[in-house]
């Protein structure tokens, strides 16, 4: 009787059997599921594009910043004024003007050229604006310097005259030139985004009419450029 009880124990204990594992398939058929698979091929195609898609910006960046583009460089060369002068017509004051100007623009870049999409100079006395000139489009090369001759005449309501009167005294005009461009620097067969930067040249031009002031001459002037950046 003791035995059989002690059979009858053992049989009501706990049987662990090892866990069943699903099958193995061999490697080579996963590769050619995977490899067959259009979703996991555009995923792939997808992911390595994406990262030379960065490398090449990563590339294209670091060049851009080693190579930034620096600021054109203007100076007015010459400047003649052949008439500067003021006269009534009825309650308004009339300028009537002859002025010319040379102005030389550098583009120190090495690696850049310059297209100009927009080329204007504006002349202004006193903060008026009185004459105004437009240039085709033309092209700068690397490290290079192009002469523009701007020439204002005409005549033109001046609202505001206080300084003429002064400056008539000195025997100096007190004159400001600006240049009003659209470029695009050009590396090789790229075109870079467009730029607006402005000229800003302050100059002091003889009274023609008065001698000493004439025989002092002009003195070059170098100009304010607004920098690419």
């Amino acid at each position: 009787m003791a035995n059989r009880e002690h059979k009858v124990d053992h049989l009501d204990q706990p049987f662990y059997s090892p866990p069943v594992l699903p099958p193995v398939e061999p490697p080579d058929a996963a590769a050619r599921r995977c490899v067959a698979d259009p979703y996991v091929l555009c995923c792939r195609a997808f992911r390595v594009l994406t990262i030379v898609v960065i490398a090449v910006g990563v590339v294209a960046l670091v060049l851009w910043l080693v190579s930034l583009p620096k600021a054109l460089k203007a100076y007015v060369d010459a400047a003649e004024l052949t008439r500067f002068d003021l006269g009534n017509d009825g309650k308004q004051q009339q300028l009537r003007y002859n002025l010319t100007v040379a102005v030389s623009i550098r583009n120190p870049n090495r690696d850049q050229a310059v297209l100009y999409r927009r080329l204007e100079a504006v002349a202004l006395y006193g903060g008026e604006r009185f004459g105004y000139v437009d240039f085709p489009r033309t092209r700068q090369g690397r490290k290079s310097t192009m002469v523009i001759r701007p020439s204002f005449h005409g005549q033109g309501v001046l609202a505001g005259a206080s300084a003429f009167g002064r400056d008539k005294e000195e025997g100096f005009f007190n004159l400001n030139v600006k240049l009003h461009l659209r470029v695009r620097l050009k590396v090789i067969f790229v075109n870079s985004v467009e730029y607006r930067p402005d000229v800003d040249c302050y100059i002091r031009v003889p009274d023609p009419s008065n001698a000493t002031a004439v025989a002092q001459g002009f003195t070059a002037t170098r100009c304010h450029v607004d920098d690419f950046l």
